[in-house]
């Protein structure tokens, strides 16, 4: 049981406001048995919940290549508890997974990461601009793609914002591309591609990018305290957005990429590779950066490096109106994190709960920093 000491200490973190749970800080997490953490996180993450009116929150944590808990706390719906059928809207993880699709058609030679995209699917906006020959599926998953995040932040219309392979630019438009452009490619239809590339060999049975007849009674629906949000549920697949997953199915994901096989160690070293230095955070930004920035940080190929010097972990986020989730895994030490909220406050739950649980100060600190 937890002592109530330690109840405590966790209550006084939040009432505080403190950006980092004194647990963390003060037992160093890391040192904790699996068992351990859970009977802690089942006292931090209600009060989390409740704190930062976030309806529910799934938590799946992976120790030595194996999932070693996963966790529920509060309700996907109205009345309805969150369980581990429960299928969140992961918002731009969706990313990762499109990544690994198309990292196993490089892998397969049924397309190469320098394969033309323009050759095989042209967006009639720029259909006549000659920059989009340069497009690649290593610049969409490395972002250099030149284009904005969505088309409606260039009043609808798609085009450059800059030069392709120049500056560093978060796009979904280029995901959306890269989709269509490898499904034209390899004569794949897209869901079947990643069914069989991802979906099966991950056991990731319930999630899906699109409707299924059994995510009937699975769907957490998000929430933003004064709106009312929709409830996005595709009927058509995006690369970069929307697809439903629970925290078990996605944790199996991140233990089938990394622990896995089906890329080469060389490949793996390239999705690993920071090129261009990005920063997000202004802490972390110029010549004077906190101490928990680490040493290096940018896109590798479909994931964010996080590089500490004696640790690198991969990263990946999504948020959406209502929703938000975060999948961190590192390699090296066989153990991640998935955390899935339908909150449109979740960011401060999963960056609070990732924190304790792996228990290296300096990136508690850095998940919390925020952006502003």
């Amino acid at each position: 049981m937890l002592g109530i000491s330690k109840a405590i200490l966790v209550a006084l973190a939040i009432a505080s406001f403190s950006p980092v749970p004194a647990l963390a800080r003060a037992e160093g997490s890391a040192e904790l048995t699996a068992s351990q953490k859970v009977q802690q996180l089942d006292t931090l993450a209600p009060l989390l919940l409740a704190k930062y009116n976030v309806p529910s929150v799934g938590v799946a944590y992976i120790e030595n290549g194996k999932i070693a808990f996963v966790r529920h706390y509060g309700f996907q719906s109205w009345g309805f508890p969150a369980n581990d059928e429960t299928l969140y809207n992961i918002a731009s993880l969706t990313k990762p997974v499109t990544a690994e699709i198309v990292m196993r058609l490089v892998e397969a030679g049924r397309i190469s990461l320098d394969t033309p995209l323009a050759e095989h699917h042209v967006e009639e906006d720029v259909a006549q601009d000659p920059r989009i020959q340069a497009l690649t599926p290593r610049l969409v998953m490395r972002h250099r793609t030149g284009f904005t995040n969505w088309r409606y932040l260039t009043n609808g219309v798609l085009k450059f914002s800059h030069d392709p392979d120049t500056e560093t630019e978060y796009s979904g438009e280029g995901y959306e591309w890269m989709r269509q452009a490898t499904a034209a490619a390899t004569g794949g239809d897209w869901e079947e591609l990643a069914s069989q590339l991802v979906f099966e060999p991950s056991g990731m049975s319930l999630s899906g990018l699109t409707e299924k007849r059994e995510w009937r009674r699975h769907l957490a629906t998000p929430y933003k305290a004064g709106e009312a949000v929709y409830n996005v549920v595709r009927q058509t697949p995006l690369a970069s957005d929307d697809m439903r997953s629970t925290t078990r199915e996605y944790a199996r994901f991140l233990i089938n990429v990394w622990e896995g096989n089906a890329v080469s160690a060389e490949l793996r070293a390239e999705q690993r590779t920071i090129l261009h230095r990005t920063a997000y955070r202004p802490a972390c930004q110029g010549d004077k950066r906190a101490d928990f920035c680490p040493v290096n940080q940018g896109w590798g190929l479909g994931w964010f490096i996080y590089d500490y010097g004696d640790r690198k972990l991969v990263q990946h986020s999504g948020g959406d109106h209502g929703e938000a989730a975060l999948a961190i895994y590192d390699p090296e030490a066989s153990r991640g994190y998935v955390v899935m909220t339908n909150g449109a406050n979740g960011g401060e739950v999963m960056h609070r709960i990732v924190g304790f649980l792996d228990g290296d100060k300096r990136l508690a600190e850095f998940l919390v920093a925020g952006f502003n």
